[in-house]
């Protein structure tokens, strides 16, 4: 939530819900508790005033850069372990992951 806060800065909570595929309650959920953690604040929109725009404190852009470092080292990682697979073998993997993205969103539903 904190990426695409910082990724789409001023999204309003729909947006939000809409971005990641979950309901607005679910959205506010864990707004409430960023907001109580000091790591976003929202703002009326002025041109909109019942919409609420979200935006990350500093406290919320130095967890969304931790958090962005640790995504960096991982993708390092896994780079490092696939740099002498094979074209055939990676794009293997790349659809048992792809398949197993949907199977899990359908055992979800």
């Amino acid at each position: 939530m904190i990426k695409s806060i910082k990724e789409n800065e001023g999204i309003h909570v729909t947006g939000l819900a809409n971005k990641l595929g979950v309901t607005k309650g679910a959205v506010s959920q864990i707004i409430m508790k960023l907001e109580r953690k000091g790591m976003i604040v929202k703002n009326r929109d002025i041109s909109n005033q019942s919409r609420l725009l979200l935006s990350l404190t500093a406290k919320g852009e130095t967890a969304y850069l931790h958090h962005d470092r640790l995504h960096q080292r991982f993708d390092g990682l896994i780079d490092n372990i696939l740099k002498d697979t094979s074209e055939e073998k990676k794009l293997f993997l790349r659809g048992f992951l792809n398949l197993l993205e949907h199977g899990i969103d359908d055992f979800e539903k």
